[in-house]
């Protein structure tokens, strides 16, 4: 009989299992399911299935580690995407578990399990007396989950842990009503959004509803005491409120009752001196039979809003071992009291609140009872030095972390009675370390002070003291000179971490040699030079080993790498290194995990064939060798190495020239490779995917891959997230497989030869792209008129291509987010769509947005909206109007306005432009003075005001531009003199226009988390860093006759000043030689007289010289010699005479041209002689009286009527067919016509003004 129940209980499990599987397919519309739990078919032993643990006695389940069932740990970034899209939720069934009786541990952690969970009947799971473990972790139950896990009284661990999905716009959860069931252990909430307070579950108790206690009787110490304190409570009449008895002197059960005084408003008119009764609830209690449900051990609580009044219902957790209240809303005083209450506390950790009182001396005395508590954390808060004294009461006190704490002062301070053997101060704003301020700690081990502003020569005076001494981190800091050699003394030291301060000299006698106990040492980031000492080669324990970001130089000796066979993470990159490094110097390193060496330099090759056929026993995770790999006569290769290894999970060999078919090998050896950058090489062919892959990031850019996109990208790179085929030859259009890269972050197809349309689908199905890049191809079509719909995209770029149609006034792109849009040099028609002023107004890098619409055929107003861009292009249009006084400028650095038909005056809002470098508004109709505040924009580097309207004179203001390399005013109505005071441009003291990037992360980044994680042991976690992309300023400037673009880093080197074609009078300022720095000067096509300055012969970097068109007189200096950079030099059609200098240096390469149209010039290259006279003729004064001929009157008038209709007959025809000639003709009669109007205001103006000068007068 027992047997055939059993059977059908058996029978009832494997059911439920096979349910459970079931219910994966509710969510097959989103993730391919078919192949989870590939063993749990109807037939066989369910024990043997995975993820299932049986009892060998009675054949039931006990274990069901259903966590992670759709392998998110691997990617976490799909659980969080799919989290914040409810796209994908498992509706499994409580009710199911109900049949294995039992179990003992249920997983259902990494999940997207949601609210059916709960309403299925989770509280019923109460009646599995057996169990335990329950992980419901990283979920989307969004229902309140803890009324119905009360009851679940045999959980002795819970792990509720993101069970929620929690965000800042989720809601919150009073966890009031949860009774912690009284077997359990461990407890974690981390992340849930939850506030108010926890109790245990009392349900041996009733509770009858009434007040708190008005009064409370002091409890007594020993039970022989009670009869006394009753009997004095009844001679003297006292009112009986409560009694408690401190449950160490007591035997056996104690009755739960107390006493309380009647309410206030409910007073018994008979008996008002009879007291309440209550069934006392747990909270109050001291009896043996309450403290047995007391058993939670762990509580974890981390990032909730739990507040100080929290600690105090905790007092009543005896048990607790480990406290995790960090990232909460807790503020006010150390709680020193209740803390204390909790004497078997191990670990405390308070970081990231807001407590910023210490208690009084008395109050931290209580802390004395801890005399388990041995790692206190107190990171982030703001509390001052005197919370150290507190802490001293801790009698067994040996982990501290301070850090994050700005209040403590300045300087290390004394710690007497703390015997710490960790020391966290990390970014505490500390700034020296005085040798008589170097606390007393005998036994410190590790000691972390990076992050400060420690400045001067390391302290290792100071740190002597500390004997015992194992880690010492002082990285991010301002230490400079070299490191001293009494490091030495510190011989117990196993970690060195240096990194980023401003170090330098030689390694040689450091010292470091002695360290025989080092396991890790970076130098990294620093400014450390000559070579690599031999000694380091005796540091045969060492794991850790980075110098990257130095000035070594030398050869890396062989030695040091053959020995140092325990090495596991080695860093090389960025030094001045010069010779050959064998790579197979590493054969041997069993260990070797990480190699990295980035190489600035030409001087240094990694040698990765030589001996031919070697073959390495590591098995590398992580492998850079970029800019490095020894170039070869036939051509370099892929390393033959690589052949051996499987366990690569990043590859980076770009910018190497490597040559040969692309390696698809690589993905087939390694199955976990994530990363593989082969940039900039010279891999040729096709691409061929034939291997199914696990690569989220792959960078073919910049080789010679011709042919087409693959079809079947999804079958072959399902996971990808960064994406870049950029700079090859590709050919075709855009596959419609790319439609199913649905985990696509970035995308870069740009600089190729792709043609066609953009398919419908790279814009709705690629909900999860933040970064697209088609810039530079030949694509067309309506791609900005279609219904778009990527409310993740932060940068959509199609400049370059040729694109068509009006811009959708109604897409439902979300520009909230959308961060740079660049459709630059394509067809784009109509008016810009307000959504575009509005872009980025949702999004964090809401001072960084950028619009480029560079020559298109845009047309009307410019629409205003909320932001403020950055990086503003929309020149090259047909934009008309006034230049719009309502855009924002706050944050404005880049603004290009330049060719269009704006008119009207440059607008007062101009004024706001605070932080903007590059200001283009020439090539427009804009009239009136230059205003004079442009002269007060403080960090302006380039000014474009040419060819509009302008008249007046030059404002002295602008001399105020200290900071500009670049001023074209020309083409204007300017009158006057040059002012004197343009020499105080100067021009930039620092470089402002390397590159704008709009990455994600950048290398340092990564590269400084891989070393971060490598220490918790984790290195192979992290996803790739992000390619960093920029967005390039480009100017247009003339300088040596012609108009030259410059775009990106030559801004930074650039510097001109043209005032051509204008009506500035007077002499050339003497002052105009001071300008030192200048490349090009342009005063031509001016009225300007007078001699050229001799002081022109001190602009020693000046490469174009334009004169011309002018009244200058007097001889050509010869002082101008000097100037050996000068590549264009035109002084023609002015009234210079005498001999020109000698033809050498730069002046034997000018021809006749930069002289002709001064007549009285003579000497080389010029044919006047000056040793010969030179003759005058003078025109003839004889006026002929005779005509030579007839004129038939009525024939020229008709012959000239005739061909007068005939030109404009052809004129108006050809205006009807060119659309671009009808244009410009336009252009020019609105010119002219406004010409004339400011020609007759001024002259009106004028007059007005002169005739109320001689009325007054």
């Amino acid at each position: 009989m027992l047997g055939w129940a059993q059977g059908i209980y058996i029978e009832d499990e494997r059911k439920a299992l096979l349910e459970i599987k079931a219910s994966l397919l509710e969510v097959s519309n989103f993730y391919t399911v078919e192949n989870l739990l590939p063993t749990w078919v109807d037939h066989g032993k369910y024990c043997d299935w995975e993820r299932i643990k049986c009892n060998t006695t009675s054949g039931f389940v006990t274990d069901l580690s259903l966590g992670d069932m759709f392998s998110m740990e691997k990617d976490m970034e799909d659980f969080y995407v799919f989290h914040s899209s409810h796209e994908l939720i498992w509706p499994l069934n409580a009710s199911l578990f109900l049949n294995f009786k039992e179990l003992r541990r249920l997983d259902l952690s990494l999940n997207f399990i949601g609210n059916t969970f709960v309403s299925s009947g989770l509280e019923r799971l109460s009646e599995l007396k057996k169990l335990e473990n329950l992980n419901l972790g990283y979920n989307f139950i969004e229902t309140n989950i803890f009324p119905s896990l009360s009851e679940l009284t045999s959980l002795k661990i819970l792990n509720l842990s993101y069970v929620n999905g929690y965000n800042m716009n989720s809601p919150t959860y009073d966890i009031s009503e949860f009774r912690i069931p009284e077997n359990l252990e461990v407890l974690d909430l981390t992340e849930n959004g939850c506030y108010g307070t926890l109790q245990m579950q009392g349900n041996r108790f009733t509770q009858i509803q009434g007040l708190d206690y008005v009064q409370t009787f002091s409890p007594v110490v020993k039970a022989s005491t009670i009869c006394i304190v009753l009997s004095l409570t009844v001679l003297n009449k006292w009112k009986f409120h409560q009694l408690d008895v401190k449950n160490a002197f007591l035997n056996g059960d104690l009755n739960e009752i107390v006493f309380m005084e009647q309410p206030p408003w409910f007073v018994s008119y008979h008996y008002p001196d009879l007291v309440c009764k209550l069934s006392k609830a747990f909270y109050g209690s001291g009896s043996q039979e309450t403290s047995k449900l007391i058993r939670l051990k762990s509580l974890n609580l981390v990032r909730n809003h739990f507040n100080e009044s929290f600690i105090t219902a905790l007092t009543t957790f005896t048990s607790l071992k480990t406290l995790n209240l960090g990232f909460n809303s807790l503020s006010g005083p150390f709680p020193s009291q209740e803390i204390s209450e909790l004497t078997n506390l191990e670990m405390l950790d308070l970081s990231y609140n807001r407590l910023n009182v210490t208690p009084s001396n008395q109050d931290c005395k209580s802390l004395m009872r801890l005399e388990r508590l041995e790692s206190v954390s107190l990171a982030v808060n703001n509390f001052n030095k005197s919370i150290i004294s507190c802490l001293s009461f801790l009698p067994s006190l040996n982990i501290l972390d301070l850090s994050d704490s700005y209040n403590l002062g300045r300087t290390l301070f004394p710690m007497q009675g703390i015997e710490l053997k960790t020391l966290d101060m990390s970014s505490s704003g500390l700034r020296s370390l005085p040798l008589n301020e170097v606390p007393n700690l005998p036994y410190l081990e590790v000691l972390i002070l990076s992050r400060n502003n420690l400045n001067g020569t390391l302290p290792m005076e100071a740190l002597a003291s500390f004997h015992h001494l194992k880690s010492l981190d002082l990285s991010y800091n301002k230490f400079v000179g070299s490191i001293p050699s009494t490091i030495k003394s510190l011989s117990s030291l196993q970690v060195v971490s240096f990194t980023h301060n401003a170090l330098n000299g030689s390694l040689f006698n450091d010292g470091f040699c002695d360290l025989k106990n080092l396991h890790e040492l970076d130098l990294s980031d620093n400014m450390f030079d000559g070579n690599l000492p031999q000694c380091f080669s005796g540091l045969s324990s060492l794991k850790f080993f980075d110098i990257s970001l130095n000035q070594f130089t030398g050869i890396i000796p062989p030695s040091l790498i053959v020995n140092l066979t325990s090495l596991e993470y080695v860093d090389f990159s960025f030094n001045k290194f010069e010779g050959s490094f064998l790579f197979s110097l590493f054969s041997n390193h069993k260990k070797l995990q990480f190699f990295r060496f980035e190489s600035g330099s030409e001087k240094i090759e990694v040698e990765t064939e030589e001996p031919i056929g070697w073959i390495p026993m590591f098995q590398l995770k992580y492998l850079v060798l970029s800019n490095c790999i020894k170039k070869r006569p036939n051509g370099s290769v892929v390393p033959s190495f690589l052949l051996h290894q499987h366990k690569l999970l990043l590859l980076d060999v770009s910018h190497n020239s490597l040559e040969g078919q692309v390696p698809n090998w690589l993905l087939k050896n390694n199955k976990n490779l994530g990363v593989l950058k082969l940039k900039d090489n010279s891999f040729r062919g096709v691409i061929h995917m034939r291997y199914k892959s696990n690569i989220k990031w792959l960078d073919m850019s910049g080789n010679h891959i011709t042919g087409t996109i693959p079809e079947n990208l999804q079958s072959f790179i399902p996971l990808i997230t960064y994406l870049n085929f950029s700079s090859n030859e590709l050919k075709g259009v855009i596959p419609t497989s790319m439609f199913d890269l649905t985990k696509l972050w970035i995308l870069d197809l740009s600089n190729n030869k792709l043609s066609g349309e953009v398919p419908k689908g790279l814009f709705t199905n690629l909900s999860r792209a933040e970064i697209i890049k088609l810039s530079n191809n030949t694509l067309y079509g309506n791609v900005l008129s279609r219904n778009l719909s990527l409310d993740s995209l932060e940068t959509l770029q199609l400049d370059n291509n040729c694109f068509t149609g009006n811009i959708g006034i109604n897409t439902s792109v979300n520009s909230r987010y959308l961060r740079v849009l660049d459709i630059s040099e394509n067809h784009f028609t109509g008016r810009i769509p307000s959504w575009m002023s509005n872009m980025c107004s949702d999004s964090y890098y809401s001072d960084g947005c950028e619009l480029l619409a560079r020559n298109n055929h845009l047309d009307g107003p410019f629409p205003c909206g909320k932001t403020s861009f950055e990086f503003l292009d929309i020149s090259q249009n047909s934009f008309y109007g006034p230049i719009p006084s309502c855009i924002n400028l706050e944050f404005t650095k880049h603004l290009h306005l330049g060719s269009n038909r704006f008119i009207g005056f440059v607008p007062n809002a101009f004024q706001n432009l605070t932080n903007v470098l590059t200001l283009d508004i020439s090539h427009n109709y804009l009239s009136g003075r230059i205003p004079e505040f442009l002269g007060e924009l403080p960090n302006l580097r380039i000014l474009l005001l040419g060819k509009n309207n302008f008249i007046g004179s030059i404002p002295e203001k602008l001399c105020q531009l200290n900071n500009a390399s670049l001023i074209d005013i020309s083409n204007n109505f300017l009158t006057g003199l040059i002012p004197r005071c343009l020499n105080n441009i100067t021009g930039p003291k620092q470089l402002a226009f390397i590159q704008n990037n709009i990455g994600v992360y950048g290398p340092d980044f990564f590269w400084n988390d891989i070393a971060l994680q490598y220490h918790i042991g984790d290195i192979f976690s992290l996803p790739p860093y992000f390619e960093q992309f920029e967005t390039r300023d480009e100017i247009q400037f003339t300088t040596k006759n012609n108009p030259l673009s410059y775009k990106g880093n030559i801004l930074d080197y650039m510097s001109g000043l043209d005032l051509s074609s204008n009506k500035l009078t007077g002499e050339i300022p003497w002052e105009l030689g001071m300008l030192t720095h200048i490349l090009a000067l342009n005063l031509s096509h001016n009225k300007l007289s007078g001699p050229i300055p001799v002081s022109f012969s001190n602009l020693s970097q000046i490469e174009s010289l334009d004169l011309s068109s002018n009244s200058l007189s007097g001889k050509v200096p010869s002082e101008l010699l000097q100037l050996t950079k000068l590549e264009v030099f035109d002084l023609s059609y002015n009234n210079l005479s005498g001999r020109l200098p000698e033809r050498k240096a730069q002046f034997g390469t000018f021809g006749k041209e930069s002289y002709e149209g001064n007549p009285l010039l003579c000497g080389t290259p010029l044919e006047n002689n000056c040793t010969t006279t030179t003759q005058v003729i003078k025109p003839s004064t004889r006026k002929d009286t005779e005509k030579s001929y007839d004129i038939d009157k009525e024939s020229f008038y008709g012959s000239s009527c005739t061909t007068w209709f005939m030109f404009m007959l052809g004129f108006v025809a050809i205006l009807y067919i060119n659309p671009y000639w009808r244009r410009r003709w336009l252009e020019f009669v609105e010119e002219c016509m406004y010409t004339c109007y400011y020609f007759l205001y001024d002259f009106v103006k004028y007059v007005k003004g002169l005739i109320l000068i001689i009325f007054h007068s």
